[in-house]
């Protein structure tokens, strides 16, 4: 526990702030902090779906290769040091505390409030710069032209799938979201994108391409390098980030003369990550942040054919953040659960999220109206899992699904916080 006005009770303190979209306060800090030029390359990943996974799968491929690389991600799960990563591993209490004290320390001297995710931010950048890496992974945490990571320099930029979300903040406009996303495109720097279904998304985004940079930040107006990625139908969020990560590879400096490892699968916390069962042996808890409606989708195509494979009882564990549209959110879980229907089906509340989790009451009736029987309602995901842990039950597979916050109380009900659990590298 950290003293009353101490470093972490001054961290805790700035999610009052709220979020602020701009990067001027974020620029403002980062010469504040005076860490002098970059000795790494930087690669800066935005879209609504599969950024956290590209820049996941990145960093396993770099760390399989040798390569030393830090990350940049958010949210996190169980603590916080999970959002700065080192070779896939969440840095130390000790080493995020001491980057933690010089970001304040900008503060003070300056005078100017920082939020939450400009601080982290921060914070991972302090932490480059005190190790030796050949490439820095950023995500960005909403949007690009104006999230705070784009107050960094970058080599090379990449844009996952596009979807509606965050319209409140974004627009309900997908090529406005396309062109807010794309913004991240440094001048005469490489601009990897998803090829997008929609004609005049692509549109939107060769027009961004073409006249890219921020003088605010010191840079140079003029036409990013794009290049596009087509995918597959049937592929997942893993595959899609490979295609991605392998479009990324050969642009890396420090990349030159290392083929892309094969990489045949990513444990990513939270991203179709299997936890056993601490109390019953046969049984695993299969967890999964499909948190938006086009997140869904792919989760449960994945899911379908998982459950067709094994044909084990399996029970359900729902619990979401606001959706704009539940029923787009839920529709491909009603889908799943019409082919394979679940032995069990009980909903919860995410705890400790940005946005307070949506009602049990409420999720149920979202269900029941189409069609899910539901169960149980649990005021919180732990007491979902003991639940579990605790019924005379043949499940096999408990999948956990929706927020990402509510995976990570179930990560925590599971005992699964050590760095084993919560590290980013290629399964073998």
């Amino acid at each position: 526990m950290d003293e009353p006005h101490g470093l972490r009770w001054w961290l805790t303190e700035t999610k009052s702030r709220g979020m602020a979209l701009g990067v001027e306060a974020t620029h403002r800090a980062l010469k504040a902090l005076n860490l002098g030029p970059p000795s790494y390359e930087t690669v800066h990943v935005a879209g609504s779906n599969g950024k956290g996974t590209t820049v996941a799968t990145l960093s396993a491929a770099l760390t399989a290769s040798e390569i030393p690389n830090l990350s940049f991600t958010s949210p996190h799960l169980v603590r916080v040091e999970e959002r700065v990563r080192l070779n896939g591993v969440p840095v130390s209490r000790d080493e995020f505390d001491r980057a933690l004290a010089a970001v304040k320390a900008v503060e003070d001297s300056t005078n100017h409030p920082l939020t939450f995710f400009e601080v982290t931010f921060l914070v991972a950048a302090v932490v480059a710069s005190r190790h030796d890496i050949r490439v820095l992974l950023l995500e960005t945490g909403l949007g690009g032209r104006l999230d705070a990571t784009r107050a960094a320099t970058a080599d090379i930029s990449v844009v996952t799938a596009l979807a509606l979300e965050h319209t409140d903040v974004l627009g309900d406009d997908l090529t406005g979201i396309a062109r807010e996303k794309a913004a991240i495109a440094r001048p005469f720097q490489p601009l990897i994108a998803r090829w997008p279904k929609e004609v005049e998304v692509k549109n939107a985004v060769e027009t961004l391409a073409q006249r890219v940079g921020n003088p605010a930040l010191g840079e140079q107006v003029g036409p990013a390098l794009l290049e596009w990625v087509s995918m597959e139908e049937h592929d997942g969020a893993f595959e899609e980030a490979k295609r991605l990560s392998k479009a990324v590879w050969p642009h890396l400096k420090a990349t030159e003369g290392t083929d892309f490892p094969p990489l045949e699968a990513l444990h990513w916390p939270a991203r179709m990550q299997r936890v056993a069962s601490p109390g019953k042996d046969e049984m695993t808890y299969l967890l999964d942040g499909a948190h938006n409606p086009s997140g869904m989708v792919k989760s449960c195509e994945h899911l379908t054919k998982t459950f067709s494979e094994t044909g084990e009882p399996w029970g359900l564990l729902l619990g979401s953040s606001p959706q704009t549209d539940m029923t787009a959110f839920l529709s491909p879980l009603v889908s799943l659960t019409n082919v394979h229907a679940p032995s069990v089906v009980l909903v919860s509340v995410p705890q400790g999220g940005r946005y307070p989790g949506v009602e049990g009451n409420v999720m149920a009736g979202h269900l029941r109206a189409l069609g899910v029987p539901v169960h149980r309602i649990t005021a919180t995901p732990a007491e979902a899992v003991t639940w579990f842990e605790t019924q005379p039950t043949s499940i096999k597979t408990v999948l956990s699904i929706g927020s990402l916050y509510m995976q990570g109380n179930v990560l925590e009900a599971l005992g699964a916080t050590d760095d084993d659990a919560l590290t980013v590298r290629a399964k073998v």
